[in-house]
């Protein structure tokens, strides 16, 4: 196993260090990576390489647990759905900040080729207490989930979740906006059933929408 601390470590820029920390508050031990070089430097991964390192490397900077979203997705891509659960699922209790979980949700297009297998993990997540794995649920349902025959479930199971925490609240609301734009018929009605904080979060984005007549 290479060293990847070190690795991270000449690629660091201690302004961008700096940036970051100001993005992500309360994630400790950011080096200061930008995104395109750790995403360049996943490229160099061979698939055993990318296994090694997200089942044996021990993570503690940002860029490291960034660096395994990336690579767990794109391992996800070469296996039966039915394993990539189960690693999307041990993965998903380790996402503590909005970027990991962003970047993680944007790159399992997997999810697109076997909506109807992933499906369970989805609605699994929306119901947990935690605000990432909401996030996560959230995400992967306004990028995979906003058609039918899946829209009509995934939109009463999102309703039901009356998220406290602001990352959740967010991207619930950034998921109503989605549904609104394209499934206004149905979406429109159930914005009354939001909490207010999502609401006015859902409103505002709506309204700033170019897509919105």
């Amino acid at each position: 196993m290479r060293n990847i601390l070190q690795d991270f470590k000449k690629l660091a820029d201690n302004k961008y260090q700096k940036f970051t920390s100001g993005l992500l508050p309360g994630v400790n031990h950011i080096l200061g990576v930008r995104i395109p070089k750790i995403r360049a430097y996943a490229k160099t991964f061979s698939f055993e390489d990318a296994q090694n390192y997200c089942k044996n490397y021990q993570t503690k900077h940002f860029e490291e647990y960034f660096l395994k979203a990336i690579l767990l997705a794109r391992i996800c891509k070469q296996i039966p759905p039915k394993n990539a659960i189960k690693l999307i699922n041990g993965f998903i209790p380790k996402i503590s900040n909005w970027s990991v979980c962003d970047a993680f949700c944007a790159d399992l297009k997997i999810i697109k080729k076997y909506p109807e297998v992933f499906l369970p993990l989805i609605l699994k997540n929306l119901k947990s207490k935690r605000e990432y794995a909401q996030r996560t649920a959230l995400n992967l349902a306004r990028a995979y989930y906003l058609q039918e025959p899946y829209f009509k479930q995934i939109l009463k199971a999102i309703l039901e979740l009356k998220p406290t925490k602001y990352y959740s609240q967010m991207a619930q609301a950034w998921f109503m906006c989605e549904a609104y734009i394209k499934q206004q018929r149905l979406t429109k009605p159930a914005l009354k059933h939001l909490t207010p904080e999502v609401y006015a979060m859902t409103k505002r984005k709506i309204k700033d929408s170019y897509r919105v007549r």
